[in-house]
Parts: C-alpha cells; structure tokens; sequence
C-alpha cells in the first residue's frame, strides 16, 4: 500500500474485498475498487517519509480462515489493521480489512 502497487494489491485482495475503517473520528466503509482508489491518490514511499514501522501483532488461524493484526506506522501515523483472510484455490486472499488509527498517547 505505501508503494502504491496496484497489482500486489490486487493479488492479494480479494476483487469483493471490503475496507472498513476509523481514521481519528472519520468512519469509512468502502469496497477493493475503492480503496485501490485510494491507494492511487496517495503519494508513494519515499525516503523522506521514512521511518515505516510493520510487524504482526497476532495470527489465528483455522482451517482455510485467517485473522492477522498487523501494527504499522506510516505517513506520521500509527494503525492498527485486522485482515481476515480465506484461502481459495490454494492461496490466500484478504476479504475484509478493518483499521484504526491511534493518537500518539495510545501508541
């Protein structure tokens, strides 16, 4: 997503994928078009916007489900996104992905 990379994007999210998040108080819910979209308008990863943080913060999984929680800082702002996963055909797709932001005394 920093990258802005439309085509990982779309090899691993599903094309029915929903996106459903807080930022600050700001509710959003949209579908994958959307959210590549969104993806598109935002200026990619330079050094300048350095540092990115990434890492998992949890994994269940079940049979051919997932939920991983991934915790992340970009663009001077933490997240916190769930990814809810199901394998279909032998890989692994994201179908939903919710998040939040956190202000800097969460984090």
């Amino acid at each position: 997503m920093i990258n802005a990379n439309e085509d990982e994007l779309r090899r691993v999210f599903h094309p029915q994928a929903s996106v459903i998040g807080l930022f600050g108080d700001e509710f959003s819910c949209g579908g994958f078009d959307s959210f590549i979209d969104f993806v598109k308008s935002t200026p990619a990863a330079n050094e300048n916007d350095k540092p990115f943080e990434y890492y998992v913060k949890g994994l269940i999984l079940e049979g051919d489900i997932a939920v991983v929680t991934v915790g992340n800082y970009c663009y001077s702002t933490r997240f916190t996104d769930h990814l809810s996963m199901i394998k279909i055909n032998g890989d692994w797709r994201i179908v939903a992905k919710t998040y939040c932001t956190h202000l800097a005394a969460e984090s």
